[in-house]
């Protein structure tokens, strides 16, 4: 079993790849038998690959046609990210507050730092430890409400891997503005302050993805 999940790992992992780097363009075919033959594997793994990414939304499955890799996310869908996570993030304030642990905050700013010292290049494989730790971060402030009907919900977002195609051949330039901004939130959660908390926790999302949009409208 163990071998088993990880080669379907491995085809996921190989397959996002290819996907967030355009070696699979937007609206190219994923047929599982092609795939089959390609990494050596059956299909059973390779289908599961293809409904993890269908659930990330990095490719969709369409009645009577397969598989296809989705369209790269555009303004509209940044904004849509936006409202979401401004819906959950600030608004779960007092129940971390009330809940997250020591331990916990102490591995939020150990995340942080790891973030922040790390060399990010332009290609997927050398950013994608980025987008890992910064999905990472963000779970972990909201796994703190211990509210599995909020933690779920927070995690159908999927935002990550899907923003993760906005950093294609330019990496992470703007990582030393975000983990500024995960400092003040990691203070605010410290502090126990709780307006603190979802004024940074705005403000962050909202630059964020400020800085997505310009980064996207200029290339």
């Amino acid at each position: 079993m163990l071998q088993h999940e990880s080669i379907s790992h491995k085809v996921y992992e190989l397959l996002k790849q290819d996907i967030i780097s355009s070696q699979l363009e937007p609206g190219a075919r994923l047929i599982v038998n092609t795939l089959s033959k390609r990494f050596g594997v059956s299909g059973i793994p390779v289908r599961e690959a293809l409904f993890r990414l269908a659930a990330e939304k990095l490719i969709v499955l369409e009645h009577n046609k397969g598989f296809r890799v989705a369209a790269k996310p555009d303004a509209k869908d940044i904004y849509q990210w936006q409202q979401a996570r401004l819906l959950i993030e600030p608004e779960i304030a007092e129940t971390v507050l009330e809940n997250i642990t020591r331990d916990e905050i102490a591995h939020l700013r150990e995340l942080n730092r790891t973030m922040r010292s790390h060399h990010y290049g332009p290609r997927y494989e050398q950013y994608s430890y980025f987008i890992n730790l910064n999905a990472e971060f963000h779970n972990h402030i909201v796994m703190a409400t211990r509210n599995d009907l909020i933690i779920e919900m927070y995690q159908t977002l999927n935002y990550g891997p899907q923003v993760g195609r906005f950093h294609e051949s330019r990496g992470v330039p703007d990582i030393n503005l975000l983990c500024d901004e995960h400092d003040e939130i990691i203070n605010a959660i410290e502090s126990g302050d709780l307006e603190k908390y979802r004024q940074h926790t705005r403000d962050h999302i909202i630059l964020g993805f400020d800085r997505q949009i310009s980064y996207s409208s200029s290339h």
